[in-house]
Order: C-alpha cells, then structure tokens, then sequence
C-alpha cells in the first residue's frame, strides 16, 4: 500500500513499482509470456541506459571518470532512502518498497517485479562492474544482496 503518510523516497519508489507492474502485466496479456518478457526487458534496458546516460553526463561535468566503478556511488541517481539494509551486513537489503508492492500481487506480482530488478545489472555494467546477486527479494527470498564486482 502506499500512503501519504511515507517518505516521499519511498513513495515514488512504491509508484514506480506500481507502474511497472500495471504497465508490464499489459504488456503481458498482449503479447503473451514469451514475447511480452523479451518486450518488458528491452524497456528496461532503454530506461537503465537513459539513467546510465545521465549518471555520465553529471560525472563528466563533475570531473569524474563516467566508467569507474567509484564514481557510480557519487553520481547514483536513485536515492538510498525507503530501502532498509542489514545493519550487521550494509550488501543485504532487507525491506525494498518495491518489491512490498509486487509482493501484495502474489507470485505475479514478483515475477514482474523481478524483470525489473535486471535494472541493476545494466547499472553496474555502465559503471565497469559485474553485479552478483545470490538472493533477490522478488524471487522470495527474505534479502537481496549485492555483490558488485569491479573490473579493471
């Protein structure tokens, strides 16, 4: 549910997933599981390089590399806020807005929700690095943790 009540972070957050949703599951019943995957993907991959454009352009004009890894914590274009992180572990995100949308439309509702977390892997390769997630809260599990890995 999303609530006036949340920090806005969160509740943009809680919209975007909500939008992606709504807009995946048509695309879903419009062209079947196969093609409308193939099609949800692509979009995500458009989005992810628009952002990946933009991080770019800001590094740039900041004076930093726009491959490096490094720079990628100085110009991420999402906001931290509304994801809550292990305090023993900060690589396990432990409650994503996101994925509390998806998840209030059951198995569905997760596994669109997963093909946007592909998002990531896009962002990280932008950035020089490959991106290991063994555990994804869209595929039920109780955490998603990243594991970037640089490359030189």
């Amino acid at each position: 549910m999303i609530r006036t009540t949340e920090d806005p972070v969160t509740r943009m957050a809680k919209l975007l997933a909500l939008l992606h949703y709504s807009m995946s599951k048509e695309i879903m019943v419009a062209l079947g599981e196969e093609r409308g995957q193939q099609v949800i993907l692509a979009a995500i991959k458009r989005f992810a390089e628009a952002r990946l454009k933009s991080m770019a352009e800001e590094a740039r004009e900041r004076g930093l590399d726009p491959k490096s890894f490094d720079t990628y914590q100085k110009v991420r274009d999402m906001p931290g806020t509304g994801w809550e992180r292990d305090p023993n572990n900060p690589q396990k995100v432990i409650f994503c807005p996101m994925d509390s949308v998806w998840a209030e439309y059951g198995e569905e509702g997760r596994k669109l929700g997963y093909l946007y977390c592909s998002i990531d892997h896009v962002l990280y390769d932008g950035f020089n690095a490959d991106l290991e997630r063994p555990s994804c809260r869209a595929l039920g599990d109780d955490c998603c943790e990243f594991h970037p890995l640089p490359r030189k």
